[in-house]
């Protein structure tokens, strides 16, 4: 029962004991008044016609008069006199009928319940020094007992005013003072629900307790959770970034370099090139060691600029001289190639590093494509620019799978018309916890271009570029909601544009009020970008997608990931780790220690960890002695 409700039935409680108290004595008081006063009155009356009778002739026509006369100018139930044997001798009674009763108007059922009964009054009458008879008087009790019933009505509905009164103003009191439990309630149901927001304090004293009870506590576990966030961003830095370029170190660029190669929703081609520092050893003997990591810095922080301006980019350090830089959208290998080389040269001409050489060479990559095919391509592209020696550039072209080239104006005209047709579907690729038991089942987007079922890396650059990347999610969540039946549930993406878009989101919710009864079946993933730099907009639609009861997701997360205690407030329900984080997990120690913090921190927010991109068997038994709560990838 509710705390109101309490309050209510307390407040109807001390009412009926007030009222109904009060009520009753006033009752009783006035039957006793009343009783008393018609006792006293049958006493007077009594007295004064028994001293009259005795001071007259006593024969019966007279007595029979008298009495008679006293009887019909007053209100008697019964005026009686008996000789001193008790034979009567006079006797006038009130006789009841019809009308009488009629104009009473007095609920019998009231008049059992008061029991009014007033005393006769009693008088002896002399006859000279002999006693003549007894008188006994006795006034009827219906004019007191419609006096009794208009005052016990009046009280009543007195009563039932006060108490409607009462009702309003208690109903108005007690809002004023309950309006500081709302807030009291909504920072219980956030905690609840591992959210651990804070509130002003009101100022009713027990909730102002109360609520700083609950700040302190919130206040806790963020501090507990910077304190891990803290921990986890030195394990990823140790694991994951080479310590003086904070660049990805070898291992983790691979594992990002084959996560973007086989994954569906990345661009299905882009740019690659490696750097080399190629007389870093004669640098470091001939300058220091100072010298050689100033060089790198420089070199570094080039590659930092590119991936900076392009979004889902990357760059590593794979040994102590060579860099890669990974870039996706589709630029030309030509344009990305002049561009770096171009940087290299300004930034180290003018640190002074004229004498560095730095041989570059560039291809592309489609998505697909073998990294260890791709790696040997550059190394003898690499080699061709040693041999040309100094900072000589070294371009490839891929001609593997050749992609039809389009304008934008194309672009546009082939996804609508696809989007118009309903060219398109959902694949499936089940999500299953560790005892074998399907969370969901993932739904990446096909659209039908160019005479064939292609992936979303195929088409999402240009969509992005042309902004109907909402206009493509609506009808994946329109689909995904057509196709969830009662033993099925399926998670769908929402790019970082839809989650920007205030249309989006407007018919995204109108779109699962019409399907009310699906919308907890249905899970909906968010890029890892859009915790990073749409918060506003992630913490709002997550709000009202809460209501609708879905399931609120990232995806790809632990890439750039360091803020996850920013995630306490908004209430997501699962986070998928990024596939390059899960690769040879059995095998990397420093993603192990990652991984098991990342898991720590998004089990105490009642977050499900999910790992993406699990290949073998090894894998998901480290993972699941990191305490993963499910699985996806090729392995599974």
């Amino acid at each position: 029962m509710s705390l109101i409700k309490q309050l209510w039935l307390g407040i109807i409680l001390l009412l009926l004991l007030a009222l109904g108290g009060s009520f009753i004595i006033s009752i009783m008081s006035a039957r006793d008044y009343l009783q008393e006063q018609l006792r006293v009155k049958n006493m007077d009356n009594a007295t004064s016609l028994a001293l009259s009778i005795s001071q007259m002739e006593k024969d019966p026509v007279t007595l029979e008069l008298l009495i008679s006369a006293q009887f019909d100018t007053g209100h008697y139930e019964y005026i009686t006199l008996k000789d001193p044997q008790k034979k009567i001798l006079v006797s006038r009674r009130y006789e009841e009928n019809k009308n009488n009763a009629a104009s009473s108007n007095i609920p019998s059922w009231f008049t059992h319940l008061v029991n009014f009964d007033a005393e006769p009054g009693v008088a002896q009458i002399q006859d000279g020094w002999q006693q003549f008879g007894t008188l006994t008087v006795k006034s009827h009790s219906r004019y007191a007992w419609q006096a009794l019933w208009h005052s016990t009505s009046q009280l009543l509905s007195w009563f039932v005013i006060a108490a409607m009164l009462s009702g309003v103003i208690g109903t108005i009191i007690l809002k004023f003072i309950s309006s500081p439990l709302n807030t009291v309630i909504k920072q219980a149901e956030a905690i609840g629900q591992r959210r651990f927001v804070t509130s002003d304090e009101p100022k009713t004293t027990e909730f102002q307790r109360l609520v700083r009870a609950m700040n302190t506590l919130s206040q806790s576990v963020k501090t507990m959770l910077e304190k891990e966030t803290r921990q986890l961003e030195k394990l990823r830095r140790e694991s994951q970034l080479d310590s003086l370029t904070e660049l990805p170190n070898r291992n983790h660029f691979l594992n990002l370099l084959e996560s973007k190669l086989n994954r569906d929703d990345s661009d299905s081609a882009g740019v690659i090139a490696v750097v080399r520092f190629f007389n870093l050893a004669e640098i470091n003997n001939h300058f220091g060691r100072a010298a050689a990591d100033h060089a790198l810095l420089q070199i570094a922080g080039v590659l930092h600029q590119f991936i900076s301006r392009y979004p889902g980019s990357h760059a590593g350090r794979l040994n102590g001289s060579d860099f890669m830089l990974v870039i996706s959208s589709n630029p030309s290998a030509e344009s990305v190639g002049a561009e770096l080389s171009e940087q290299l040269n300004a930034q180290l001409n003018d640190n002074d590093l004229q004498t560095i050489q730095l041989p570059i060479a560039v291809c592309t990559y489609i998505s697909g494509e073998k990294r260890n095919e791709l790696m040997h391509k550059l190394d003898g592209a690499l080699a061709q620019a040693e041999l040309k020696g100094n900072r000589a550039l070294i371009i490839l072209s891929n001609n593997l799978h050749p992609v039809i080239h389009r304008n934008l104006t194309d672009w546009r005209d082939a996804i609508n018309h696809a989007l118009q047709l309903k060219t398109l579907q959902l694949a499936q690729f089940p999500v299953l916890t560790p005892t074998g038991t399907k969370l969901h089942d993932e739904a990446p987007v096909r659209l039908f271009l160019d005479e064939d079922w292609q992936p979303a890396g195929y088409f999402m650059p240009w969509a992005a570029r042309l902004g109907i990347m909402p206009s493509i999610d609506l009808e994946v969540m329109r689909s995904a909601l057509a196709h969830i039946a009662d033993d099925s549930e399926i998670a769908i993406n929402i790019s970082a544009d839809s989650l920007c878009s205030a249309d989006f989101r407007e018919q995204a919710m109108a779109l699962l009020n019409k399907s009310l009864h699906k919308a907890n079946k249905l899970w909906l993933e968010f890029p890892e970008s859009c915790a990073l730099r749409h918060m506003a907009e992630l913490r709002s639609f997550t709000n009202a997608l809460r209501a609708m009861r879905c399931h609120i997701g990232l995806e790809h997360v632990g890439l750039e990931f360091t803020k996850i205690r920013e995630l306490q407030d908004i209430g997501l329900h699962y986070l998928k780790v990024d596939g390059a984080i899960v690769r040879n997990i059995d095998t990397n120690i420093g993603n192990q220690n990652f991984l098991s913090g990342l898991c720590k921190i998004g089990h105490s927010l009642g977050m499900l960890m999910i790992a993406e991109g699990v290949h073998s068997a090894a894998e998901k038994e480290m993972l699941i002695q990191l305490d993963i709560d499910g699985f996806t990838g090729p392995g599974i």
